[in-house]
């Protein structure tokens, strides 16, 4: 054999070799893409609590599908942040969602900044009304299930004072 048959031989191999990487990666991703048609994000309503007239966003905390959990955002902390909402205690707050009507409403108000972790439920007026007894500064949290078994819990900063 000779030198320059050596060579072409390499040459070919090479190219063959590149080649095969190239079309394996091509397919690889093609097959990855056309997978994850179905997962894509979920769409999750926008959701306000309206307090005297007024409407709060509430921020999407987690997410569940049924099956699994995921966390969208964690709640602001009143060591950080001040509350969005001042509410006077026994009034009512109402729960609003874009896009989807949920099938049941509950809301809470959390301490996370306790020693160990507070719930205090509040009372549940109709479907989506509410009152806050608690007070101080807590995060609201509400969840709501929608169709298909999906639950998402949304929260936002509260100061629930005194009625006095």
């Amino acid at each position: 054999m000779t030198r320059s048959n050596n060579k072409s031989k390499i040459v070919a191999v090479v190219i063959f070799t590149v080649t095969m990487t190239i079309a394996t990666n091509g397919l690889y991703n093609l097959g990855q893409a056309v997978g994850q048609q179905n997962y894509g994000e979920p769409e999750i309503p926008q959701a306000t609590c309206n307090y005297s007239g007024q409407k709060y966003y509430l921020t999407p905390h987690i997410y569940n599908d049924g099956e699994k959990s995921s966390t969208i955002d964690f709640p602001n902390l009143p060591d950080d942040h001040m509350p969005e909402m001042k509410v006077k205690a026994g009034d009512e707050l109402t729960m609003e969602f874009d896009g989807k009507k949920p099938i049941n409403v509950e809301a809470l108000l959390v301490d996370y900044d306790a020693d160990i972790r507070e719930t205090y439920p509040l009372e549940k007026i109709d479907e989506n009304t509410f009152k806050a007894t608690e007070t101080g500064i807590k995060t609201l949290e509400v969840i709501a299930t929608f169709p298909g078994n999906e639950h998402v819990s949304y929260t936002t900063l509260v100061d629930v004072e005194d009625k006095a």
